[in-house]
């Protein structure tokens, strides 16, 4: 197995370093923000009072209402 060897300035290396401090920085403020955001809609959904079963069972009723229009009797 060889090796490969790169010349490299310290500064170079600095400028990758900081480049890549700033892009993770920004990629954790991005999430912290979507977090927030998160929070805030399942904050609202949690505090709404809607009845998701009956709900759900009004919308298959009527899917079945609606599938059975198209079967051949």
């Amino acid at each position: 197995m060889g090796k490969i060897i790169l010349e490299l300035s310290d500064e170079d290396l600095l400028k990758l370093g900081e480049q890549k401090i700033k892009e993770e920085l920004e990629q954790t403020l991005k999430w912290l923000s979507m977090k927030g955001l998160l929070k805030s809609i399942s904050h609202v959904l949690s505090s709404l009072e809607i009845d998701y079963e009956g709900e759900i069972e009004v919308i298959k009723q009527e899917s079945w209402q609606e599938y059975k229009k198209d079967l051949p009797i």
